[in-house]
């Protein structure tokens, strides 16, 4: 037992005499498509710090990157109304229409219209009488994120200058900047006119900062060069509900090179 114990003290030292530390500046572009959301590109820059445990192949691997991803800016319209429940009660009704027609009703009427809902039932059968429709023309969103993945990584040596590695592991981020824009006509219905309302907030003042998930890494090597593609899956809820499922895919290509 003592002889063992000795020899893999003696195997681990030699590994931790041959680990390297390695530095790699890497700047790039991503993709990223959240959830019923259309696809956006940003960018991520940062750096690599691996650790390589000699010619083992293997290695840890973190670094920190600014990473930014959004919502592509979608089109949709609403319309806003009263009505009738079978009470006798008047009551608000609230259409969402999407760009390609399809539309979903929200009774009582939700969001910005949620404290006019008076009564839980409807008799669909009353005429609706429309106040007012929006026409939604930009909504957009874009965070910027500062990441610190963690990942077990795997080296091939093709060539002695040319290198291919695998890399997985989780990773967290921190939302320190980001722009939400919205655009939109709305038409009252009642008094014949129309207004433009246009805002821009920072994202993250009524969303969740944090964020968390799972990557996936490949690459290759060549001398000090390297290109590598990458894959993040957000986990995190965006309104901090402590919900667990896929938020977003971000696929991210970046170039580097390495001390």
């Amino acid at each position: 037992m003592k002889k063992s114990w000795m020899i893999g003290v003696m195997l681990l030292g030699a590994l931790t005499a041959q680990a390297q530390w390695k530095i790699t500046p890497e700047a790039g572009f991503n993709v990223t498509k959240y959830t019923n959301s259309p696809a956006k590109i940003g960018y991520k820059v940062g750096a690599a710090v691996s650790y390589d445990f000699g010619k083992s192949g293997f290695a840890l691997q973190s670094g920190l990157y600014y990473v930014q991803r959004g919502n592509g800016s979608y089109d949709y319209a609403s319309m806003y109304g009263k009505s009738i429940d079978e009470n006798g009660n008047e009551i608000s009704i609230y259409y969402s229409i999407d760009k390609d027609g399809s539309y979903t009703m929200s009774y009582p009427a939700g969001g910005y219209y949620a404290g006019y809902a008076e009564n839980s039932h409807v008799n669909s059968g009353q005429p609706i009488d429309w106040q007012e429709v929006t026409f939604v023309h930009k909504n957009a969103s874009r965070y910027g994120f500062v990441q610190l993945p963690v990942l077990a990584r795997y080296t091939w040596t093709v060539k002695p200058n040319i290198r291919i590695h695998v890399a997985l592991g989780p990773y967290i981020a921190i939302g320190v900047n980001g722009k939400k824009s919205l655009h939109a006509k709305i038409i009252d219905l009642k008094k014949s006119s129309e207004s433009i309302y246009e805002n821009k907030s920072n994202p993250f003042d009524y969303g969740n900062r944090f964020d968390w998930g799972v990557a996936a890494e490949t690459g290759v090597e060549i001398n000090r060069f390297s290109a590598k593609f990458s894959y993040d899956m957000g986990l995190s809820d965006d309104y901090g509900r402590n919900n667990i499922g896929i938020e977003y895919h971000t696929a991210s290509f970046t170039i580097g090179y390495s001390f």
